[in-house]
């Protein structure tokens, strides 16, 4: 059901339209711009699959023993370091500054993260990967930060119900209601017990968006519904890890209704 780690892009969601696509529909998209992303490390299996002009590390040894130059050991697995968002060189750190140059950059980068993937990547460091790698992707995973709504209550954080508002019931009709385990043996508040608390700024993925369209030109992606997060916010975008078969192709299956019968005519999903 899971596909193999495939290289993804970085990108920041600029809010959401419409589209009208040749058959007349309107489509609700998310538009992000992905990339262009800068390679700021690869990271291989062994040492001696790491590229010419990185198979060094250096190290900082104070004031008597100075800087040191060691061979870079193995990483132990194959990935992708992707850098999005130019950050001014004054508010860069000198680690960020030195890893930066590395990859050919003068100033550092705002949102960085790591792309696993299963075998040896192409990519080099000071390589730029643009939303190319996302044309003939049907749909995309994306992994984004909610939105902050602050200190919430049961009823919007975990769609409790209200309790009654008939007489009786003084002042108690948005409350929580009883904590459980009072007076038992195991008696406390049980872990993971669903109560007011931080709502939003959570790590969330939504899974299998379609990909409407690919502006190459103005590094644009067109994603068929809503991604977390607000405007500006940082996302990752990669192909999903989900099942792209049809309908149609699932051996044994038995349309029974005209809903599914209509959606295996025009290749639905799965």
């Amino acid at each position: 059901m899971t596909a193999s780690p495939t290289l993804g892009i970085l990108g920041k969601k600029l809010g959401m339209t419409q589209i009208f696509q040749d058959d007349g529909t309107v489509v609700p998209v998310t538009v992000v711009r992905a990339g262009p992303c800068r390679v700021l490390q690869v990271k291989m299996a062994t040492a001696a699959e790491h590229p010419e002009g990185h198979k060094t590390a250096t190290g900082n040894g104070g004031k008597k023993r100075g800087k040191q130059t060691r061979p870079r050991a193995a990483d132990g697995y194959y990935a992708v370091q992707l850098g999005f968002d130019d950050k001014p060189a004054r508010v860069c750190t000198k680690p960020e500054l030195g890893a930066a140059r590395k990859a050919g950059l003068e100033q550092g980068k705002r949102f960085v993260r790591e792309f696993r993937l299963a075998a040896a990547p192409a990519q080099k460091p000071g390589d730029d990967v643009t939303v190319a790698v996302l044309e003939g992707v049907p749909h995309v995973d994306v992994t984004g930060t909610t939105k902050g709504r602050g200190w919430a209550g049961t009823i919007k954080r975990w769609s409790f119900s209200r309790q009654p508002t008939s007489h009786g019931n003084s002042v108690n009709h948005r409350t929580g209601g009883g904590l459980g385990r009072q007076h038992s043996i195991s008696s406390g508040v049980p872990k993971g017990k669903r109560m007011a608390g931080h709502y939003g700024v959570e790590k969330v993925t939504v899974q299998r968006l379609q990909v409407v369209k690919v502006d190459t030109a103005r590094n644009l992606v067109y994603l068929r519904g809503a991604v977390p997060g607000h405007n500006n916010g940082y996302l990752v975008l990669r192909k999903t890890v989900k099942n792209e078969r049809l309908i149609t192709d699932k051996p044994g299956l038995v349309v029974r209704n005209a809903a599914q019968k209509a959606m295996a005519q025009k290749g639905g999903k799965k």
